[in-house]
């Protein structure tokens, strides 16, 4: 059975899940109302799409061949409105003849000459013929008298009119839907932004409320993506796919609606591409699908490469391994080029696809509808307008593509997205959390606490001890004893499978986690400091005056490398706190703690990484920052815990010695066998070797 890489992504579902659409769809609730009048903003937008060709034909049958238009005639007095006075008689086009016409047909005709006459005679639907001289039709002559240049424009007057009102029509509709336009595309991209902003803030809430184990289990970039790449990756669903599937629907629909009510033998014509755009689509999905799931695979592993490569940039130069690197920078890179290539290549198939049947169905309509305009079955207009509208039904499906990989994209980002969302958070208040009295005293008591991060593979085994009010205790004992488990158990950050944790009487499992980590101050071996300046770093947010900040500097003797910084405490503090040494990364730490002075004060070996010099300074400071406070320390250093009122030594996650240093000693059992690895010459004579071995 093959593993699956770490660097890559989950598996990607479905094109299109309803379970997971659903869900998503329960994010637009609070905006409905911006979604409705999206979508209808969307019809309209979407109906002043579809009048162009419509007015085009109108303009081509009506106006721009206005004059071969059949004409009624009436005498001045019994003309309708809008008739044409020529040579005694009153024109009307039969088109704007609002009743019925029984009498003699006329229509204006061009000569080879160049000569436009006026035939009297023609049959509604058929043309009359010149030939030898004259104008016939059916075999018999027509009677065609010539129009001056005056006369023509007379007749010509409606179409010129027409076509101005037409144009204008025109020019509003273009006018109106850019307004509509712009108007909805800035509602429905602000719905799509503010359902994103939703979507992310209750992720990233989700996420900080997740046990420290979750952290563990879970590469700290994938997390960054799914607040980032994968949020973004859903607000091309809501503004390009959910309500703007609705336009194509409608130019789709309204496309062929139109087409059939012009004219139902060239609608036939322009649907029967149908079959085969279904069979293309289909061929195009499955291939689309393989190669994306292809290129997020390459992704993924190009991205966790090159975190990977860059955090530990430090290593890479140390040990020469830049070429090896770059060689599988290369193998990644070339994997993800030739993956990228495949679905350019699949894409760029399709489009042209869909361009040939559009060409293709534009080429059976000037065929069959060609001869049908040379026989007078069907307007010239009408055919023009036929094949805009079979550009239009074949814009949605040319879109198709790109809604696709949009879909794919967000499937997989929900996918990934949900499943953050939907993992417990095994660290839960209770719904009516008790109240800590303040000021805290600071007892802390473990009950018969057992302890496992999975499982029952357990880390802690029936610890039991108590420590007192103002008291400083301390943890030692090998790698993987369980030190640090103790210290996180106080603090929340895990809950017991067995026993209790208390402080000051009160189960913690029972007090708020906010309130619980209010009174106690953490200082860990890893310390870690944000971007901005020394002074935010020792607020960490909180609102604390600027002298008492440096109160607790003075006080851990941070001040002595601050003061000599050219901004001080206003001196900019990059990612991570790379241009500080460890040892100033510790001491700010400590002065961190000691301005939010907490009641209770724990060391996770966080004397490790500093050196001897700075570590007196330490040692001098804790003296007077731990008096009145209950204190944990958990050290590698033996040299730092002498002064502890009691020191418990774990072995396999059991207390198994307990007492004072001088006391521990005496008895020459494991805390005497650690101390005497850590000094030569052996415990009596207590002399420092060079360093403890640990460092």
């Amino acid at each position: 059975m093959s593993v699956q890489d770490f660097r890559e992504e989950n598996a990607i579902g479905k094109a299109y899940d309803g379970r997971l659409v659903r869900r998503l769809l329960r994010y637009t609730r609070p905006y409905w109302v911006a979604i409705v009048a999206s979508a209808l903003l969307i019809g309209f937008v979407t109906s002043a799409d579809l009048a162009p060709p419509y007015l085009s034909a109108i303009a081509i049958d009506s106006y721009i061949g206005g004059l071969s238009q059949p004409m009624a005639a009436f005498s001045p007095q019994a003309a309708p409105k809008g008739a044409v006075i020529y040579d005694g008689q009153a024109y009307v086009r039969l088109a704007n003849l609002h009743q019925a016409y029984h009498g003699t047909l006329y229509n204006i005709d061009k000569a080879p000459n160049g000569t436009e006459y006026l035939v009297q005679g023609i049959v509604q639907g058929k043309t009359p013929n010149w030939r030898h001289g004259a104008w016939t039709l059916g075999g018999r002559t027509l009677r065609a008298t010539p129009l001056s240049t005056a006369a023509l424009s007379r007749f010509r007057q409606q179409d010129v009119h027409g076509l101005l009102m037409l144009g204008l029509i025109y020019a509003l509709v273009v006018i109106v839907a850019f307004a509509a336009n712009y108007l909805q595309t800035y509602i429905l991209q602000w719905t799509g932004q503010m359902i994103v902003f939703d979507i992310r803030k209750q992720l990233f809430s989700h996420i900080e409320g997740m046990h420290l184990q979750y952290f563990d289990r879970n590469p700290i970039g994938r997390l960054v993506t799914r607040c980032t790449n994968d949020t973004e990756a859903l607000n091309d669903v809501y503004t390009s796919v959910i309500v703007n599937i609705f336009k194509d629907l409608f130019l789709l629909v309204g496309a062929m609606v139109i087409m059939w009510e012009m004219n139902h033998f060239l609608a036939l014509v322009g649907y029967a591409i149908i079959p085969l755009l279904i069979v293309a689509t289909i061929i195009y999905t499955n291939y689309a699908r393989d190669a994306y799931r292809t290129v997020r695979i390459y992704l993924a592993r190009l991205n966790a490469f090159l975190s990977e490569n860059f955090s530990g940039m430090r290593v890479v130069q140390a040990m020469r391994q830049e070429l090896r690197q770059q060689r599988r920078f290369d193998q990644d890179n070339t994997g993800y080029l030739r993956a990228g290539i495949r679905e350019l290549t699949i894409f760029a198939v399709f489009r042209p696809t869909m361009n040939f049947f559009y060409n293709l169905t534009a080429a059976a309509l000037i065929w069959w509808g060609g001869g049908t305009v040379i026989e007078h079955i069907v307007a010239f207009g009408v055919l023009y307008a036929f094949i805009g509208y079979a550009q239009q039904f074949y814009q949605p499906i040319n879109d198709m593509a790109d809604k696709y990989q949009i879909m794919q994209a967000a499937m997989a980002a929900s996918e990934r997205i949900f499943q953050v969302l939907d993992t417990p958070q095994e660290v839960l208040d209770t719904k009516e959390p008790v109240a800590l009295e303040r000021p805290l005293k600071g007892e802390i008591r473990f009950e018969h606490v057992w302890f496992a991060y999975s499982g029952e593979e357990w880390v802690l085994r029936d610890v039991d001890f108590a420590v007192e009010p103002g008291q400083t205790v301390a943890f030692v004992g090998a790698t993987g004893a369980g030190k640090s488990s103790i210290v996180n158990l106080i603090g929340r950050f895990y809950d017991v499978q067995r026993g209790r944790v208390l402080v000051d009487g009160r189960n913690v499992r029972e007090v708020g986690q906010k309130e619980l980590r209010r009174t106690i101050g953490m200082v860990l071996q890893d310390v870690f400091l944000f971007a901005g300046n020394v002074r935010d770093n020792i607020r960490l947010g909180d609102d604390i005056p600027a002298d008492m900040v440096e109160q607790a500097a003075q006080h851990v003797h941070a001040d002595t490398f601050i003061d000599r910084l050219p901004g001080r405490y206003d001196e900019e503090v990059r990612e991570r706190g790379a241009t500080f040494s460890a040892g100033q990364r510790q001491l700010i730490a400590f002065a961190r703690v000691l301005a939010h002075d907490p009641e209770v004060l724990v060391l996770d070996e966080a004397t490790a990484s500093i050196d001897t010099e700075t570590e007196a300074l330490i040692q001098s400071a804790l003296e007077r920052v731990s008096e009145g406070r209950t204190t944990l320390i958990v050290a590698h250093r033996l040299s730092t815990i002498r002064h502890c009122d009691q020191i418990f030594v774990l072995n396999h996650g059991r207390i198994v010695e307990r007492g004072t240093h001088e006391e521990l000693l005496a008895r020459r059992g494991l805390y005497w066998d650690l101390y005497r690895l850590q000094y030569r010459g052996g415990p009596e004579e207590g002399q420092l070797a060079d360093g403890a071995a640990s460092d």
